[in-house]
């Protein structure tokens, strides 16, 4: 039976696994699963006593990590995380079991971390109920028009990346504001590969 969790974050991470999803041809990604194990309240039913502890497990890809990565570092400078494995176009079974090691730190990190641990970007990224409370204001909201339309490009520009929820698009035209060029390397070029080592570099 897995151990309670850190006893001052109510929350404990760890990425004991990882699955090769294959697509077409080359082509395929890596999910790594997350497990959870959590007495936090945002995770649990209302039929839940304080004290129950709920296991979950959610499986991301590293594009996905590596987003929640730069959430967490650019609202939380102060916090000195694991670093993040560089992203390589060819990637080999040991980078894989590597990433997923290095990814178990940054996890356990930080769910160690009382501020990371409750944070609202790692809510979300681990799919809380309360990360869906945002959805309740619907499309058709008629109040402020004239705000909205100086922020339709910026969203608009978002569409594409099918971000159906609302939060990552607030974030987004956070980012844009800020001016960060978050468009490079965003294009979800799938990373290709090669376990057998068939291709070689250069």
């Amino acid at each position: 039976h897995s151990s309670p969790p850190n006893a001052h974050t109510g929350l404990d991470l760890s990425v004991p696994e990882y699955q090769e999803i294959h697509g077409k041809m080359m082509s395929g990604h890596v999910e790594y699963h997350i497990v959870v194990v959590t007495r936090l309240a945002a995770f649990k039913s209302a039929k839940h006593k304080p004290e129950d502890v709920v296991q979950f497990m959610v499986s991301k890809k590293y594009s996905e990590i590596e987003e929640l990565y730069q959430r967490l570092t650019a609202r939380y400078p102060q916090v000195s995380l694991p670093l993040l494995p560089r992203k390589v176009l060819f990637v080999g079974e040991s980078d894989i079991s590597e990433r997923r090691a290095t990814f178990n730190d940054i996890m356990k990190f930080i769910s160690k971390d009382e501020e990371l641990a409750t944070s609202p970007e790692l809510l979300e990224f681990l799919g809380t109920k309360s990360s869906s409370a945002v959805d309740i204001k619907g499309k058709n909201v008629p109040d402020d028009r004239e705000k909205e339309d100086e922020e339709n490009d910026a969203l608009d520009f978002f569409k594409e990346e099918k971000t159906p929820d609302l939060i990552s698009q607030l974030l987004s035209v956070e980012n844009i504001k800020k001016g960060e060029r978050k468009e490079e390397g965003d294009e979800e070029e799938e990373e290709i590969l090669d376990p057998l080592g068939i291709i070689r570099y250069g």
